[in-house]
């Protein structure tokens, strides 16, 4: 996903139980919030986004339907973010 090459992301969860590990599929889902990753939590959603891949890389395909996978986009948070995370570390380093 960091990376760049993940087109979508299926990823199913039991909504009846409590996860032990919730930090990290929060973190998960976080990501692709982040990187601007198709996610999918439902079967109906996943059938959906099957369907748009298959679209999007048959034949000569239509990379606008995915462009998380085939163009580098970012939320414009984290731009925001990654700006204001380095005006701190320069203020510290230049102590």
């Amino acid at each position: 996903m960091c990376t760049g090459g993940l087109g979508g992301m299926l990823f199913f969860q039991d909504p009846m139980s409590a996860h032990p590990h919730q930090s990290d599929i929060d973190c998960l889902c976080r990501q692709a919030l982040v990187r601007n990753v198709m996610s999918c939590n439902t079967p109906t959603s996943a059938y959906m986004l099957i369907n748009t891949l298959r679209t999007a890389l048959h034949g000569e395909g239509r990379p606008e339907l995915i462009p998380s996978h085939f163009f580098t986009l970012q939320s414009p948070s984290v731009v925001a973010y990654k700006l204001a995370q380095s005006r701190v570390i320069a203020s510290h380093s230049a102590k």
